[in-house]
């Protein structure tokens, strides 16, 4: 997946002048951004932390400017997001790198009241909530990204299968029209193989599979001299059999290397990884759903675990827990915590599903 650039305007000038000028608002909204969610998110810590000891008057004077700074952080946060999506897109990262900066911004509310101690007053207890709230857009923006990304790469190896510098035997050859494409058919039954060296191949007429016998028409220069010279074949399964080349100067590893390379082969691939894909989101689907009370119950034992070693060192055992903060808590609170949690880690379990799909159908080309 790659940013859009003005190549996708066909290069005319309207087109340039329309990328260009993405380009540069998108830079100032991540700029801009940057530059607010810096100003927003800082004054929030400091009301956090610092305010713990301040008078009431000196609290209540601070409340009055306080929404200005929600504003600057939420909407700092939205804007370096969006900045971000447009300059950043196409990186792997990119998706991750902000779903992290903003479920570390949104679980505010789980881990910051329990620093506060005892110095809770309405000032801070509003910046912890503001500052959760300012995660949210960039939470949105990494989900965006990433299933767009995974949904990028599984459209073109879809449709392009190998990158085409992988391709060595039948690198340039058109799609043959006189033959159906196959689902998961054999090699005959795919684009790529030609008529006139069908009607006198050995593996067709023992349908068989080049991939398997480790030569084929692509390859094997024996399988084109006799459909060059127009040597006729028995369509006899058994006696065709006999004159399917067999390369002894080449080893096993070889011959597997030599389909690696091959665009039938290539072909065999895109098949696999259409049969694959479904299967994987829809596997990965039916255990989130199906398995869903029970992750979300060990997520919350973990997370409760946590809490519990944080308080047993920081000595906040046994202490009185101020109400603002009880609603909030991984424990006791309102918010769905574990649900978060478990939701986000199924949307990175299934990427990376699919990324090892990739591996092993492209890379290792099992």
């Amino acid at each position: 997946m790659a940013r859009p650039n003005p190549q996708n305007f066909n290069n005319n000038p309207i087109g340039d002048s329309a990328a260009g000028f993405m380009d540069g608002l998108a830079k100032a909204l991540f700029y801009g951004g940057a530059v607010a969610t810096v100003i927003g998110v800082g004054i929030l810590l400091y009301q956090i932390f610092g305010s713990g000891t301040a008078g009431s008057e000196a609290i209540e004077q601070a409340l009055k400017y306080q929404d200005y700074f929600r504003m600057s952080a939420l909407w700092g946060v939205l804007s370096m997001s969006l900045g971000a999506a447009w300059l950043f897109w196409g990186e792997e990262v990119a998706g991750p790198i902000m779903l992290i900066i903003g479920l570390a911004l949104a679980f505010a509310q789980a881990y910051m009241p329990a620093a506060l101690g005892s110095g809770v007053n309405q000032l801070n207890t509003n910046a912890v909530n503001f500052l959760s709230q300012s995660g949210y857009p960039a939470i949105l923006v990494g989900i965006i990204l990433i299933v767009a990304d995974v949904i990028t790469r599984a459209r073109i190896r879809m449709i392009e299968g190998a990158k085409a510098e992988q391709m060595k035997y039948g690198k340039g050859m058109k799609e043959e029209r006189d033959v159906r494409d196959v689902f998961m058919g054999k090699c005959w039954q795919l684009p790529y193989c030609r008529k006139f060296v069908r009607e006198r191949c050995p593996i067709y007429h023992t349908k068989r599979t080049c991939w398997k016998e480790r030569v084929g028409c692509m390859c094997e220069e024996s399988v084109i001299k006799t459909a060059m010279e127009g040597k006729t074949l028995s369509k006899d399964m058994v006696a065709a059999a006999k004159f399917i080349p067999q390369n002894s100067k080449l080893s096993a590893a070889a011959k597997a290397e030599r389909c690696r390379q091959c665009v039938i082969y290539n072909e065999h691939q895109k098949h696999k990884y259409k049969l694959f894909l479904p299967i994987i989101v829809v596997g990965v689907a039916a255990i989130y759903i199906g398995l869903r009370p029970v992750l979300a119950g060990v997520i919350q034992g973990g997370l409760q675990t946590i809490d519990n070693i944080y308080k047993g060192v920081t000595l906040q055992n046994g202490k009185p827990v101020d109400p603002s903060v009880q609603a909030t808590s991984i424990t006791g609170g309102t918010i769905p915590y574990n649900e978060i949690i478990l939701f986000v880690l199924t949307l990175v379990a299934m990427a990376y599903a699919i990324k090892v799909l990739e591996f092993l159908v492209w890379k290792l080309k099992v």
